[in-house]
């Protein structure tokens, strides 16, 4: 099952592509959110692998909550859903999945879903993470291995090109899921559950 979001300021937008995606039995929309600030706190939470999100929202844009996701996640896919066309060149620049214009019609979205599954198979057989038990997300498995490796968590920041802050997010939830509180346990149990070898 691809996990999902929405991002929208516009309920009906929302409810639209809520009722197109329900068609699609392999994808789950975990949450629907009118605000990015709410978005963005349910995916400290939740690990999500697909976002929709609205170009044109205030406070905070979708090209800047694509950039915060991916900080948080660089392996969430992001697609953006907009009423303008103007902003293709730069959703792409944002390493977009893809691109759907309001209204977002059934024909169109049916080769956005075909992205989609294409990009969680190469995932699936270039990854055999974690998820494998379903406890981490890819990131925090990445981090486990890296771990592992012995690096600090300036270099696995810089290895995977976020913030040490970032990192040290990531590792309270690792020690969390894992329920151990510090490095050593956390790789003693990530070898028990084959998390790493």
């Amino acid at each position: 099952m691809i996990r999902a979001m929405i991002v929208d300021d516009e309920p009906l937008s929302v409810r639209g592509l809520q009722h197109l995606l329900a068609e699609y039995e392999d994808l789950e929309v975990c949450g629907a959110f009118l605000t990015p600030r709410e978005a963005y706190e349910y995916v400290r939470a939740n690990p999500i692998q697909v976002a929709f999100l609205d170009i044109s929202m205030p406070e905070v844009d979708g090209m800047s909550m694509s950039r915060l996701l991916l900080e948080q996640d660089p392996s969430i896919s992001v697609i953006f859903v907009t009423g303008f066309d103007d902003y293709a060149v730069q959703a792409f620049e944002v390493n977009a999945l893809d691109y759907l214009m309001k209204p977002v019609m059934e024909q169109r979205f049916a080769r956005t879903w075909e992205k989609i599954k294409e990009k969680y198979r190469e995932d699936a057989s270039e990854e055999e993470l974690p998820a494998a038990t379903g406890l981490l997300t890819g990131q925090e498995t990445r981090i486990v291995q890296y771990m592992a490796e012995g690096l600090s968590n300036r270099q696995i920041a810089e290895s995977l090109h976020i913030t040490s802050e970032t990192v040290k997010y990531h590792l309270k939830n690792v020690f969390r899921k894992l329920d151990v509180n510090n490095r050593v346990k956390a790789l003693q149990r990530a070898k028990e559950l084959k998390i790493i070898s």
